[in-house]
């Protein structure tokens, strides 16, 4: 899947769609900073997260994972 967002469909590097694929992508920073906070909450209590977690915005019902 790597190669497949740095060509289009006639085979030609299309920079530009590969860059704005990849930053629709990612998730938001604050995803990043509450899954972190999480783990850190579960490793004072002794406890580990397993698997993943998801995390779906209220307004725009975009889910995370």
């Amino acid at each position: 899947m790597e190669n497949e967002l740095k060509y289009n469909a006639s085979g030609y590097r299309d920079i530009v769609a590969e860059k704005a694929i990849r930053k629709a992508d990612r998730a938001p920073h604050e995803i990043s900073e509450l899954v972190d906070i999480i783990k850190k909450i579960a490793g004072a209590y002794g406890y580990e997260v397993e698997g993943r977690i998801a995390f779906q915005d209220k307004k725009t019902k975009i889910i995370y994972k």
